[in-house]
């Protein structure tokens, strides 16, 4: 009888206690879950890694490739006796006019621009970089947004940077050869698009994606008559050699790159 009441309470109790433990167990799953779906989400709307619009060390080193020839500069007389001559830079803006410039003793009315070398580089300008550096011992995500907005800038000759004509026609030039619209500056601006990745980043490893903008380069001879200062009566032609790179508005590159740890 006693060993009858004994199981009876025994199974009793077994019941009563397995169903606390199985809504504890469905009650952690549930809380597990919610916080698996946050940290989708979040990942969604946040980036990890370092987001930088400042060229590292190798990126300068990179960029020493793009570095202008020293411009020339010389003359021709009526008689069309050569010379080479210093390369006057503008840098008074009262002597500086949309078509022309002075010195101390002669204007120089601009003639015109025969473009003779060009090429583009989709990695020209830099914008910036976001890198992920993977101590852990799991994938980290690498993804690319645009932080911050970022303006590139051409890189050009003084004379290029001073004489509007010359600017049009420098511009036009490599628009003509090259295709697509160049400019002085683009601002490439801020974005909460994901524009690469995500690119799993393995463990002991860095990876980065870096965001450039297209450069278009011209080489050439710019032309201007040359005039004593009050006189209508030119001397001769004075002529530059130019060069210069432009920023090509529609065109940009993320490129990836990984290395170990």
């Amino acid at each position: 009888m006693k060993k009858k009441l004994f199981n009876s309470l025994l199974a009793a109790f077994l019941v009563c206690s397995s169903t606390p433990l199985f809504v504890h167990s469905t009650f952690a799953a549930s809380i597990d879950g919610a916080e698996a779906q946050l940290s989708s989400n979040e990942s969604d709307t946040k980036t990890l890694g370092v987001f930088t619009t400042i060229p590292d060390e190798a990126e300068l080193q990179r960029q020493e490739q793009y570095e202008l020839d020293s411009p020339v500069a010389w003359e021709v007389d009526q008689d069309g006796n050569k010379k080479e001559v210093p390369y006057i830079v503008p840098n008074n803006p009262n002597l500086i006019h949309s078509n022309s410039f002075s010195d101390a003793n002669y204007t120089y009315v601009f003639e015109g621009w025969a473009l003779s070398d060009h090429k583009q580089d989709p990695k020209r300008f830099f914008v910036d970089k976001i890198t992920v550096e993977n101590r852990t011992s799991s994938p980290l995500p690498l993804k690319y947004i645009q932080q911050n907005s970022v303006t590139s800038s051409w890189e050009v000759g003084a004379n290029i940077q001073a004489e509007a004509e010359l600017k049009v026609k420098f511009l036009a030039s490599l628009k003509a050869t090259l295709g697509g619209t160049f400019n002085k500056s683009k601002t490439t601006s801020s974005s909460t698009t994901v524009e690469a990745g995500p690119q799993n980043v393995k463990p002991g490893y860095s990876a980065s994606y870096t965001k450039y903008r297209s450069g278009g380069y011209g080489k050439g001879q710019a032309s201007w008559r040359k005039y004593p200062k009050n006189s209508a009566s030119w001397v001769g032609m004075y002529y530059t050699g130019e060069s210069g790179w432009a920023v090509n508005e529609n065109a940009t590159t993320i490129t990836l790159n990984e290395y170990k740890l």
